[in-house]
């Protein structure tokens, strides 16, 4: 999808994003233990729907469709905020929460977070060059050949993000999701 010249309204819409996912960069999570638990949660739901939105997938993906797939794999601990996103409009879909145990059963999902699994470099090997932005908390994702990897620092949700990955999946990262991540490895792409 090419924009081609200077829109005014969307460049409104980019910046209120652009707002909105830096305040929540900057939101620290503090109070007692289940308090704390479900705001990380919160926070994470809304960084997968923002991630979703800031990601463009090659055409013939979306094309034909009328829902975006946001799908988990293995054990998630957040279930209850990620069932919310259900009919959220995303790239002008209604997103449909999928749950899945084997990595080849998401093949057609446009999103995976992926959770607690036995062996995520056999996941991560499934997914591999497949247009599906995967998402997880693993320490190492990114190195391993995962797209996004959540990191928790002095209390915030923070974001890594590997570039290389995402586009041997044929996606593109908003330069502006780029510039909130706390590193990017690869070699940046051109982006808008």
């Amino acid at each position: 999808m090419k924009l081609h010249g200077y829109n005014p309204v969307l460049h409104i819409i980019r910046g209120a994003l652009t707002a909105s996912l830096a305040a929540l960069l900057s939101a620290p999570i503090t109070g007692m233990a289940d308090e704390v638990q479900d705001t990380e949660y919160r926070i994470k739901t809304a960084f997968l729907y923002n991630f979703s939105r800031f990601t463009v997938w090659p055409e013939e993906m979306l094309q034909g469709r009328n829902e975006f797939s946001l799908c988990t794999l293995g054990s998630t601990l957040f279930r209850e905020q990620l069932d919310a996103l259900a009919g959220k409009p995303v790239h002008n879909k209604a997103i449909v929460v999928k749950r899945f145990e084997r990595p080849e059963d998401a093949l057609d999902c446009q999103l995976v977070f992926i959770g607690e699994l036995d062996d995520l470099t056999e996941t991560l090997w499934a997914l591999k060059g497949q247009p599906v932005l995967t998402v997880s908390n693993d320490e190492g994702f990114t190195e391993n050949g995962g797209i996004i990897q959540f990191k928790l620092i002095d209390n915030k949700i923070r974001f890594r993000i590997n570039v290389d990955a995402a586009k041997n999946s044929r996606l593109t990262i908003s330069s502006k999701l780029l510039s909130l991540a706390i590193s990017v490895t690869g070699t940046r792409q051109e982006t808008r």
